[in-house]
């Protein structure tokens, strides 16, 4: 089933089109990352998905009702984490889950007996307390993923949930989006940070002025490059132009690059082939080490985001 679904998303501001004739779709639950450099476009769908804009053209359905047609029925669907903080200053995070909880329409004791059960998920009950500009980054993240599951909806919208935290509050907080996929939820992921799209995400999407670009797992992207693998040579000498134009000669050699005495060879072929490459390698230049990795995803979306339109 879809939970969430953009057809055709266009949008125009001052004539200018930020999102052009977008589609893609949520499974349920599925992470899915949505990549894009800055100005791509993915703050403005994300914006239109929560009703936030209309969409110049197109649409958008959230389990199956035009989020677009019937912006307030779609409403207590999905719960947002955004980049930024903000927290009542008289109010301590137990008020505040319980404030959001009552604007869902839940009674006293049902808000109440969320607040707590959020705190306790997310690890914070010992600070309820606590105003929420008073916690660290990360804790203050995490209260921005209770708040998003305080009526716990199907549809999670992740926008950069983790930039600008320190590595231990970035696992925490994967462990949290992790827990949430086993639970079923359907989570839509915004985020710079491409080990973080690998680690959690099931699919990626990478757009570039407002369109779709490439699409698929994170080891299927690998299709969008013409270079899949690169051999890393380490030699006791410098290579030599006849070296260089041997190796380039080479079946899937795509191209070759010499920095001093390493050696970078870049290639698309079997895995079969690529085992004898290697060998010929070691047979031709005796090498110090060799090794031998797959292109990723870092350089599968600088690929496929710095191309000419």
């Amino acid at each position: 089933m879809k939970v969430l679904e953009v057809k055709g998303l266009t949008k125009y501001f001052n004539g200018q089109k930020v999102l052009n004739d977008l589609n893609f779709g949520l499974n349920e639950g599925e992470v899915l990352g949505f990549l894009g450099p800055n100005g791509a476009g993915k703050t403005t769908t994300l914006r239109i998905i929560t009703g936030l804009y209309r969409p110049s053209a197109g649409q958008v359905y959230i389990a199956g009702i035009n989020a677009v047609a019937n912006p307030i029925k779609t409403k207590g669907l999905f719960g947002v984490c955004t980049q930024d903080f903000s927290f009542n200053a008289h109010y301590n995070i137990e008020q505040d889950l319980y404030f959001y909880a009552r604007l869902y329409g839940l009674s006293r004791r049902e808000a109440l007996e969320k607040a707590r059960y959020s705190l306790e998920w997310a690890g914070l009950l010992e600070h309820r307390r606590k105003n929420g500009d008073h916690l660290s980054g990360g804790m203050r993240k995490k209260i921005l993923f209770a708040r998003a599951m305080i009526n716990d909806p199907p549809l999670l919208l992740l926008d950069e949930p983790t930039t600008g935290l320190d590595v231990r509050a970035r696992r925490e907080l994967w462990e949290m989006i992790r827990d949430l996929k086993s639970r079923g939820k359907s989570i839509l992921l915004t985020t710079h940070y491409l080990e973080e799209a690998e680690q959690l995400c099931d699919r990626i999407l990478i757009i570039k002025k407002g369109r779709l670009v490439a699409e698929g797992g994170p080891g299927e992207l690998r299709q969008y490059v013409d270079v899949a693998r690169l051999l890393t040579v380490d030699l006791n000498r410098q290579l030599t132009l006849e070296e260089k134009e041997w190796l380039c000669a080479l079946p899937g050699v795509k191209n070759c690059k010499s920095r001093g005495t390493t050696v970078e060879v870049a290639f698309d072929c079997q895995p079969q082939l690529a085992g004898e490459l290697v060998q010929k390698v070691c047979q031709k230049l005796e090498p110090l080490n060799i090794s031998l990795r797959e292109a990723s995803l870092e350089e599968v979306f600088l690929e496929v985001t710095g191309r000419e339109d």
